[in-house]
């Protein structure tokens, strides 16, 4: 348990891949529009295409994409300028041309997709695996102080060129990720990955301060939104042993609205149909309980269910915006036009 928290600080989630995007090819600068530092840039608010721009044809029910960009790709030399023409200046030119208002949300991905100058950090890489969709690589040593500070330096430089571009709508936080980038995911159904990570010097309580930490960062950030991706905490503590603790996901979650307030995103990338139940039961009541905002992602294609009632049963958890899976292309858009005007009933 973390100290000085108040309230009582978890199941597998689903994968965000780390699929490349293809995009214009110019770097754009920021619109000549300047927010307030006061204000918030609008959320995302209906469906959002997980993986690029959705076709032209689709902006409308669609009001908004996600750049999946890795760490290697920002910043591949130590500490080093932010790399031009990089897929988040390509995602904001994307933006501008399909017009209409259209968000980008940034799913910065780090964990194995980290560049190697940052695995080498304090000893060096530890392999990883998600027995879920069988994927794996090496990560760095994320819960600690070097880390922290890499991922610092990366942060501040993404809201200094990023925080004012209008069409930049959200941030997601992901110091603390592995494989995927949902932080509360410690992928213990592997043992070797529990085994690597307490080898590293890995535990529960430097996890959690690291957790607590990527939601307080958001506060570099002045009109952004910043996503956090919950799941039940996987807890992995000495000898092995590996618990569920949404308990813990639920103080984050407090403490994620206490810090940032409004700019707190509350999401979740697991929904299908039916609900996933136990705590996850327990954790999407808390998320409905604490209100706007709430972001999905719904689970992967051959997990997902019914991907209507999928569509309906989050409009109904209060949720205000939706990642599809691929393949929505073949729903009709009258029906995507049904789920994002459900969703935009939900209050911001």
């Amino acid at each position: 348990m973390l100290a000085g928290l108040a309230v009582l600080l978890a199941a597998c989630g689903e994968p965000s891949p780390s699929t490349s995007n293809v995009f214009p090819t110019d770097t754009p600068s920021p619109s000549a529009t300047v927010l307030s530092p006061q204000n918030l840039k609008p959320m995302i608010h209906g469906l959002i295409d997980r993986d690029g721009p959705p076709a032209k044809t689709y902006v409308g029910p669609i009001t908004a994409f996600v750049v999946n960009v890795t760490w290697s790709q920002l910043q591949p030399s130590a500490s080093g300028p932010l790399a031009e023409n990089n897929p988040i200046d390509q995602a904001i030119l994307a933006a501008r041309a399909l017009g209409n208002g259209v968000g980008v949300k940034i799913r910065l991905l780090t964990g194995i997709d980290a560049p190697a100058w940052v695995k080498a950090l304090d000893g060096g890489p530890v392999s990883v695996y998600s027995t879920l969709d069988h994927v794996g690589g090496t990560i760095g040593r994320f819960w600690t102080p070097d880390f922290g500070r890499a991922y610092d330096d990366l942060w501040g430089k993404l809201a200094a060129r990023y925080d004012a571009v209008p069409e930049v709508r959200e941030i997601t936080a992901s110091r603390c990720m592995t494989v995927f980038a949902e932080t509360f995911l410690r992928d213990t159904t592997d043992p070797t990955t529990v085994s690597n990570l307490l080898a590293a010097g890995f535990s529960a309580t430097a996890d959690q301060s690291c957790i607590q930490q990527e939601i307080a960062d958001g506060t570099v950030w002045k009109q952004t939104r910043i996503g956090v991706a919950f799941n039940p905490y996987q807890e992995i503590l000495p000898g092995g042993v590996v618990r569920v603790d949404e308990g813990f996901t639920e103080a984050m979650m407090q403490y994620c609205r206490t810090e940032l307030r409004a700019q707190c995103v509350l999401e979740n990338n697991s929904i299908r149909w039916p609900p996933l139940d136990s705590a996850y039961t327990e954790m999407y009541a808390a998320m409905q309980a604490l209100g706007a905002p709430i972001s999905f992602q719904t689970a992967a294609g051959a997990r997902i269910g019914s991907l209507a009632q999928t569509l309906t049963w989050a409009a109904g958890v209060g949720a205000d915006a939706v990642e599809l899976p691929q393949g929505y292309e073949s729903i009709p858009i009258a029906t995507l036009a049904g789920a994002t005007r459900a969703l935009e009933l939900n209050p911001t």
